[in-house]
C-alpha cells in the first residue's frame, strides 16, 4: 500500500514536472516571440525616428530657404523700387532734354557760325582740312541718327583742335600759286613757305591777307631749320629771332 502511495506521488510528481515543463517551454516560446515582436517594433521605431530626423532636418532646410527667400524678395522689393524711381527720374530728364534740344540747336548752329568765321580770320594754314572739319559739322546737323550730345561733342573737339594749333609747331607740304612748297606754322605767331629748293620763302601778313616775300636769306635759312625741327629732324634750336618780325601781326 505504502509503495503504490509513493509511486502514485511520483506519478503525479512526473506528471505535475511534465506541466511544469509545457509551461517553461510555452513561456520560453512566449519570451521569444515577445522579444521578436520587441525587435521588430523597435526596428519600426528606429525606422520612424530616421524619418522623423531626415524631415525635420529637411523642414529646417526648408525654413532657411524660406527665410532667403523672404530675405531676397524683400531686396528685389527695394531694387523694384529704385528702378521705378530711376525711371521716374528719366522721364523727367527725357522731357528736359526734349526741351533742352529746342535750345541747343540753335546754340550749335551759332558755335559752327563762330568757329567758321574764327579759321576764314586765321591764318590759311591746313585749309583743306579745317574746311572739311567744318562741313562735316554742318552735315552732322542734319543726321537724325546722331545724338545732340554726339553732335556737341563733336563741335567741342573741334573747337579743342583749333586751340591746339596755337601751342603746336607743325611743317607740312602744300601748293602756293601751282607751286610745291614746305609750309611752316609756328602756334598762331606766323604762318610761312619756304620753296623745295630753298631759294625763295614767304609769310603770311595777317592784316593785308596775303604773302609777302622774305628776300633776307637769314630767313630762309632760319625757316629752313624751324622746319626741321617741326619734322624732329633736328633738335630744339632758337630761331624766332629771324622769322618772328616778319609774321607778327600788326
Amino acid at each position: 500500500m505504502f509503495y503504490k502511495i509513493i509511486f502514485g506521488l511520483f506519478v503525479i510528481t512526473l506528471l505535475s514536472l511534465s506541466a511544469v515543463a509545457d509551461d517553461l517551454k510555452k513561456s520560453r516560446q512566449l519570451i521569444t516571440e515577445t522579444n521578436e515582436t520587441l525587435q521588430t517594433s523597435q526596428k519600426k521605431i528606429d525606422e520612424i525616428d530616421a524619418q522623423y530626423k531626415q524631415m525635420f532636418q529637411q523642414y529646417k532646410t526648408l525654413k532657411k530657404e524660406i527665410n532667403n527667400y523672404q530675405v531676397y524678395n524683400r531686396q528685389l522689393t527695394d531694387i523694384i523700387d529704385s528702378q521705378n524711381q530711376e525711371i521716374e527720374n528719366l522721364r523727367k530728364d527725357i522731357a528736359q532734354i526734349e526741351s533742352t534740344s529746342i535750345q541747343i540747336m540753335p546754340f550749335m548752329e551759332k558755335m559752327i557760325g563762330g568757329l567758321e568765321s574764327f579759321v576764314a580770320s586765321d591764318f590759311p594754314f591746313l585749309p583743306e582740312e579745317r574746311s572739311t572739319r567744318l562741313q562735316q559739322l554742318k552735315d552732322n546737323m542734319k543726321r537724325a541718327d546722331l545724338s545732340n550730345a554726339a553732335k556737341y561733342r563733336q563741335i567741342l573737339e573741334a573747337y579743342q583742335i583749333e586751340i591746339d594749333y596755337g601751342k603746336t609747331i607743325e611743317s607740312y607740304e602744300g601748293h602756293v600759286d601751282n607751286r610745291k612748297v614746305h609750309f611752316l606754322r609756328i602756334g598762331r605767331i606766323g604762318l610761312y613757305y619756304l620753296s623745295l629748293d630753298k631759294s625763295y620763302c614767304a609769310a603770311w601778313h595777317p592784316t593785308k591777307q596775303q604773302w609777302q616775300t622774305l628776300e633776307d636769306t637769314d630767313y630762309k635759312l632760319s625757316i629752313a631749320k624751324a622746319i626741321k625741327i617741326a619734322k624732329k629732324q633736328r633738335a630744339p634750336d632758337f630761331f624766332f629771332a629771324a622769322v618772328g618780325p616778319a609774321g607778327g601781326r600788326k
